[in-house]
């Protein structure tokens, strides 16, 4: 038996779901969406919760190209506290992409 169930029709909204689907990912969204270039701290304060909490889905929305870290991923970010900033376009593109996969568009 699956450990997750899959309609049929589903395999277009899986990854804009996957991003986007957490209360957690969609609080940081937020957050940046009203305070571009932050660092981790503010975040966690408006979200009332804890680094160690937040930095994991944070690090998860910048693999997945949805949040801009400065420096960027692949930088040496040793001694640096890294500013975060919403990939707007790449936000669209997943939004539009559930919106088609549900019918919606």
């Amino acid at each position: 038996m699956p450990r997750l169930a899959q309609p049929a029709g589903s395999a277009d909204a899986q990854e804009p779901v996957a991003i986007l689907g957490n209360l957690v990912k969609a609080g940081i969204l937020r957050v940046l969406r009203a305070n571009p270039d932050v660092t981790i701290r503010p975040i966690c304060d408006a979200l009332e919760l804890g680094p160690t909490t937040v930095q994991p889905y944070l690090a998860e929305l910048e693999a997945a190209g949805i949040v801009i870290g400065d420096p960027p991923i692949g930088e040496d970010r040793k001694g640096s506290w890294v500013k975060y900033r919403v990939n707007n376009e790449a936000v669209t593109d997943l939004y539009l992409r559930l919106g088609i996969a549900i019918g919606e568009i």
